[in-house]
């Protein structure tokens, strides 16, 4: 976030992406919108507090069957099990000024899945977090980046006004609002590969970070 501020980046909220690429407002140069995907309980502990002192927007997309619960989907990635955050902490997250968006029911890969099943993940995971919130919960990021045009139309189908995918690049006025570019950091990413994914918006870089994880999770096999 220091980065991000010193380098003179304007942080947007997701609606007001939403808002420029569709031609209602101007967006500024060096814009950028910070998203935290699944709903791991580090989002309330670790990020809001960082957030609110910068006073920076973010969006945050749940996994709704999981929370209260842990990251099994993780565990044939060999990621470490995690707290998911508690209904009570999406409502803090909210009353906090994050947006809250969905992520399915079952982070299931969406693109590889049966067109009722697809319905019915996005359906259900609106009307629980609605059900939490009592608002509307018009955003959602597709789990894995796992998408196909019938999953795109399902999504606009279910109400969501908008979706990001893991593409990586950047977002302009009348881009598809359903297929928002990101560009994916990760807690291993260097200073410097963070400033160059921020500065050319793009998930290509040196993979000193992939061969940091795969080097750590080596080594604590042999212990």
């Amino acid at each position: 976030m220091e980065q991000i501020r010193e380098a003179g980046y304007h942080v947007l909220s997701f609606a007001r992406v939403l808002d420029g690429i569709a031609g209602r407002i101007e967006l500024p140069d060096k814009a950028v919108a910070i998203t935290f995907d699944d709903g791991i309980a580090c989002a309330y502990e670790n990020a809001l507090p960082i957030l609110q002192e910068f006073d920076y927007p973010a969006s945050v997309f749940v996994v709704t069957g999981r929370v209260g619960g842990f990251n099994e989907f993780t565990d044939v990635f060999g990621f470490p099990r995690r707290r998911m955050l508690t209904a009570y902490e999406i409502r803090t997250l909210a009353g906090s000024g994050v947006d809250i968006g969905s992520h399915t029911v079952n982070h299931l890969w969406l693109g590889k899945t049966k067109n009722s099943v697809v319905a019915k993940e996005l359906q259900d995971s609106k009307a629980a977090l609605e059900d939490v919130l009592g608002q509307e919960v018009p955003h959602f990021a597709y789990p894995f980046g796992s998408w196909n045009l019938p999953v795109r139309d399902a999504v606009i189908e279910a109400g969501y006004t908008g979706a990001c995918s893991t593409i990586s690049g950047r977002n302009h006025k009348g881009i598809d609002p359903y297929i928002l570019r990101r560009s994916e950091i990760k807690g291993s990413d260097a200073p410097w590969q963070f400033r160059l994914k921020l500065k050319f918006a793009t998930n290509d870089m040196p993979p000193i970070s992939d061969a940091r994880y795969i080097v750590g999770q080596t080594l604590k096999k042999w212990r």
